[in-house]
């Protein structure tokens, strides 16, 4: 059926809203090298565009900026037509096969063009040569384990954890981006109210007139998802039993060190609970049978490699997803194992949701790259199909346009929406109506309920329950004091049917991790270290694309197990180990893969864990906080009252002070601190303090004696503009102190709001560059010298926009040559920091010498040798 409109809604073709993201991002990258051009050191690579695919050293970040300073333009994601190069450090095999079209070039390509000041030959670093006299192709070799500093590009290349992961990440924020369109116009509604027209379709419900009023939710899950997509390109395979493995198959021999016996036993063992040194075992623990698991029947040749999917062909005769290779081929030697094509399920995946929010709705929450929930209560109203009918509708043209079968469920929540779709399976559809809720959750299994794992499978079956039925005999006082309180009344509910969840549009992260137990093979501390780098970097990736920083480090090992064989069953697996989770929370968040490396770097060495023995590694960022930067500084408001003084200096002498509109005042000390105050060490000062020549804060010190008795003097010393006042400044003060200036901007109120309007205008207009100029203007070297170190003793931790302040002004002390005076400044800034606990003033020193270090490169070609660590 062809579609005709009128206009275009960004998601024309597959990647319709990719690509309107695509050449945002484009120019969001040719804007800001624009706005940089100060920093523009040649046009090496003018003409070039490149696409970082996986993990390369240089890293992505680094190598965007290079492109930036070097006339080139970096693309966030792979534009065929208009990409020149994909820069690649390894690819998969499937994948080079796949890009062997396009110019796939190593980052040395990159790094050896800024030495020798010119653009290389792109041909003398190819990743794979592919010629017409040499058919064969050039494969690069495969690191073998986490020890090699290309292992991390190629498990992330390979895992279809990482990508069913970051998948479903990408659907979310593209549902976050889709849904601010408030797009009103849906042609697949007008095409269902035509077919239904056309095909007169007989609703299979029998009480279609007396349908819920309430919220109706679909749920739309893909059929044997790896499979069928797998298959479109190989259709020959369509009947057959196939499963999606990395496996091609056993082994011809049996590897050394391996003890299958061993190590499994220590799994039933840990399993059953009687692993303890005593050897006491709980006489209920000891009735329970040892349950099968999908390493029973497996040998020493057998692949351990587990199915990913499998077709319902293989399905029939007892394969399931999840079980080993080996045992598969046991039950089934005619099944056919294909490799993943991660590039196909992409494809299929954005076809599936553009399809839905482009035509249909923008009620969409996205589970995962097979599997979305949609709210079709307003398609129902719109259309006045029915359920049925906007299934069967539906389905058809998600099969005609991926290829791939679907199977749908329909209720009124999001639970019953799923359970639904179990039924529906395969490659089916079901409504479950309103009146027939009670009966079809009673013989549902007590495992599809969700959150019913094993060990509360488990526990529930002691008390003889394996269905819904059989758990709503039991009162919601019973299972709360069996379970706990959430627990007990998710049960409650959910064994009935309800579910007070809402689809959730707005997704934002909780977390941000890299984990790897896969290939975690070190012989020393140094391998360990450089891996445990490279995950950092990794993380600081992830908080990137989101742009979000994180509060909270939390480090996950694997260790092995003091019994378990040094070698794995499944080769380069993680085996039997003991799991360690640490944490350390920060005084500031971050994203700076040092600062976390540091954290992380100082538990592994407080654990002090052999690294030989280490089998996983995780690192995970939660307390996640957007990078929006909010509340002002110390230096923003020195600059604040640089400005009220030029404004106020800037008044004709005739002119009545008061319609100025700025209260001049000198607040009293309380008493604890003027009995401290002729030393000066404890005495708190303002930030213009921070600046004056120790003679005026001498003479401040007289005027203040003389006038002690005045808490309001009339000579000014701290200008504060009604906008300024900070109602937690006022809090902190004394009761009649803090009323009498409150009385005064009350006073006041009717003629500030003139003077308030035109300044906050003017402030607008004050970019942070023009405000770190006046600062370089108007503070000499010790002034400044002053300031940092009374800045560095008296905050508590640094505010984002001080730190640009500060790396503003020593970068252009660079720029006016005056690098010996930036160099002074940043030694001293590093003597006071390193004796700061707090690691967000460490981060702050990377931050502040990350710029005057790019400026440094810039203007010299050359960096300052200053610290770069704290020890």
């Amino acid at each position: 059926m062809n579609r005709k409109r009128n206009r275009t809604n960004g998601f024309e073709k597959w990647g319709g809203y990719m690509e309107a993201k695509k050449t945002k991002l484009e120019k969001q990258f040719t804007e800001k090298a624009a706005g940089d051009s100060n920093h523009v050191k040649s046009q090496i690579f003018k003409g070039i565009s490149i696409f970082v695919n996986g993990y390369t050293l240089p890293s992505a970040n680094e190598l965007n900026r290079i492109m930036m300073e070097n006339g080139g333009v970096y693309h966030n994601y792979h534009r065929p037509n208009i990409t020149t190069h994909i820069i690649a450090s390894n690819l998969p095999t499937a994948k080079l096969k796949l890009l062997k079209q396009f110019k796939i070039v190593k980052p040395e390509w990159i790094s050896d063009s800024i030495k020798e000041g010119k653009l290389l030959n792109y041909e003398d670093y190819l990743l794979f040569i592919d010629q017409p006299n040499q058919p064969k192709i050039d494969f690069p070799v495969r690191a073998k384990n986490a020890s090699e500093p290309t292992f991390l590009s190629e498990f992330y290349n390979n895992s279809r954890l990482h990508l069913i992961s970051t998948m479903a990440t990408t659907f979310k924020h593209l549902v976050n981006d889709t849904r601010k369109r408030n797009q009103t116009d849906y042609p697949g509604r007008q095409r269902l109210k035509k077919w239904i027209e056309q095909n007169g379709v007989k609703d299979m419900l029998s009480h279609d007139s007396e349908l819920d009023s309430g919220k109706t939710v679909m749920h739309i899950d893909m059929d044997c998802f790896f499979v069928s997509a797998g298959l479109v390109e190989r259709p020959e395979l369509r009947g057959l039993p196939v499963a999606v493995t990395h496996a091609k198959g056993n082994l011809s021999k049996k590897r050394e060190g391996v003890d299958l016996g061993a190590e499994f036993g220590l799994y039933v063992k840990r399993w059953r609970g009687d692993d303890n040194e005593n050897g006491e075992e709980d006489e209920e623990v000891q009735e329970i049978k040892p349950r099968s698991t999908k390493r029973d029947g497996i040998n020493e040749t057998d692949s351990m490699a587990e199915i990913a999917c499998c077709s319902y062909e293989a399905r029939k005769v007892g394969i399931k997803n999840g079980m080993l290779v080996g045992k598969a081929l046991k039950m089934c030697p005619t099944l056919k194992l294909i490799p993943y094509n991660f590039e196909q399920y992409k494809r299929v995946a954005h076809t599936l949701y553009s399809h839905i929010m482009n035509d249909y709705t923008l009620d969409v929450e996205a589970v995962s790259c097979d599997e979305l929930y949609l709210d079709c209560s307003n398609i129902l109203e719109t259309t006045k199909a029915s359920p049925f009918e906007l299934a069967t509708f539906l389905r058809k043209e998600i099969k005609e346009k991926t290829q791939c079968p679907c199977s749908t469920g329909i209720g009124s929540n999001c639970l019953l929406a799923r359970l639904a779709t179990k039924k529906a399976k395969p490659d089916g559809q079901f409504y479950l109506e309103p009146g027939n809720i009670m009966d079809f959750m009673r013989n549902i299994d007590i495992s599809d309920v969700p959150g019913v794992g094993r060990t509360l499978g488990h526990k529930l079956s002691t008390f003889g329950i394996s269905t819904c039925g059989e758990l709503s005999a039991l009162s919601l006082q019973t299972l709360q004091s069996e379970f706990g309180n959430k627990t007990g009344l998710s049960l409650y509910k959910h064994c009935r049917g309800e579910d007070d969840r809402k689809l959730n549009y707005d997704y934002k992260p909780k977390s941000v991790s890299a984990e790897v137990n896969y290939g975690i093979r070190f012989k020393n501390k140094e391998e360990s270290e450089n891996f445990v780098r490279q995950l950092c970097d990794e993380v600081e990736k992830r908080l990137d694309d989101i742009e979000m920083n994180g509060k909270t480090v939390t480090l996950k090992l694997m260790i092995r197990n003091v019994e378990a064989p040094k070698e794995s069953a499944k080769f380069l697996g993680h085996g039997f180990c003991d799991n360690i989770t640490k944490s350390n929370s920060l005084t500031k968040s971050t994203s700076n893969s040092i600062i976390i490396f540091q954290v992380v770097n100082k538990i592994m060495n407080q654990l002090n864990i052999d690294p030989s023995e280490l089998r996983g590694i995780g690192i995970q960022m939660n307390k996640l906080e957007s990078r929006n930067v909010t509340g002002a500084g110390r230096i923003e408001h020195f600059i604040s009252n640089m400005k009220s003084d030029t404004k106020r200096n800037n008044i004709p002498p005739n002119e009545n002070t008061d319609n100025d509109k700025i209260i001049s005042t000198k607040v009293s000390e309380p008493r604890s601190l003027q009995s401290s105050s002729t030393d000066g060490c404890n005495k708190p000062k303002s930030v213009i303090d921070f600046f004056k020549p120790k003679e005026e804060l001498n003479s401040r010190k007289h005027i203040k004696t003389s006038n002690s008795k005045s808490n309001i003097p009339h000579e000014s010393l701290v200008n504060i503009r009604m906008s300024q006042v900070d109602p937690s400044f006022l809090d902190a003060l004394p009761t009649d102190l803090r009323r009498e200036i409150e009385n005064e901007l009350k006073a006041n109120k009717n003629q500030n709001s003139l003077f308030d309007e035109n300044e906050n205008s003017s402030t607008m207009e004050v970019t942070m560059t023009e405000e770190s100029s006046k600062l370089y203007q108007h503070v000499q070297i010790d002034q400044m010298k002053e300031f940092i170190e009374e800045w560095v003793v008296t905050e508590n931790e640094p505010k984002t926009c001080d730190n640009i302040m500060v790396s503003k002004y020593l970068c252009n002390l660079v720029r006016d040559t005056k690098t010996e005076d930036a160099y002074e400044i940043i030694r001293k800034l590093y003597r006071l920091i390193k004796n700061k606990d707090h690691l967000a003033w460490k981060q702050s020193y990377f931050d502040v010498l990350k710029d005057v270090q790019e400026t440094m490169l810039n203007l010299y070609n050359a960096k300052m040798k200053v610290e770069t660590t704290f020890t």
